[in-house]
């Protein structure tokens, strides 16, 4: 018992190690989950994920479905609404939170629509323009995303975090308008679109 006692103490000390900043991942090593990585406790609460550029709570752009399912965050092959089927859907415990794929399962966006995913400077949905800006001044000036709504972009490296301001447009945000979506990809900039199946 004292053995297992250490190793999950060792655990949580080189999982707390893994949280920090926005910097880059240094070069010759990788933040993409193993294939193999799997959980041996409960995963976190959504209001403990972080939102860095290019993954949410440690999920990073790019894994495979096998990698997201791994994790234990995901459910595969949800039946959808109108015959939809999803190749990945995040846990119900995990609400506020979305995943887009490709056709083969990979995933290529992560969302957060609600609740408590913050990024690593604090913000997160209901923050403003103005603290989105303090935190990452190379943030993009704000532009016409989503369906014809604001939104910024905060980039580092090949990765993206972008921010939505709601039914707020290009012309009319201003710096106490708030984030409404977050959504973080690898290589393309983020859209800020859901829609559909």
């Amino acid at each position: 018992m004292r053995r297992t006692m250490a190793g999950a103490a060792a655990l949580i000390l080189l999982l707390a190690g893994c949280g920090g900043s926005d910097e880059p991942t240094p070069p010759g090593t990788t933040s993409t989950p193993s294939a193999t990585a799997s959980t041996t406790t409960a995963p976190a609460e959504p209001t403990e994920f972080v939102v860095r550029p290019g993954s949410i709570g440690g999920v990073s752009v790019g894994i495979t479905k096998e990698q997201a399912v791994a994790t234990g965050f995901f459910n595969a092959d949800v039946d959808g609404v109108a015959g939809c089927t999803f190749e990945l859907q995040w846990k119900k415990e995990y609400d506020g939170v979305d995943v887009l794929t490709d056709e083969d399962g990979n995933i290529t966006s992560l969302g957060v629509r609600e609740g408590g995913p913050k990024t690593s400077a604090g913000v997160g949905i209901g923050s403003t323009l103005a603290e989105i800006q303090a935190a990452y001044p190379d943030a993009s000036e704000p532009a016409e995303l989503g369906f014809g709504q604001a939104g910024v972009i905060h980039t580092l490296g090949d990765d993206h975090i972008g921010f939505l301001f709601g039914d707020t447009t290009v012309d009319s945000i201003k710096p106490g308008s708030k984030v409404t979506f977050m959504e973080v990809t690898s290589g393309d900039e983020p859209e800020l679109m859901r829609s559909g199946c």
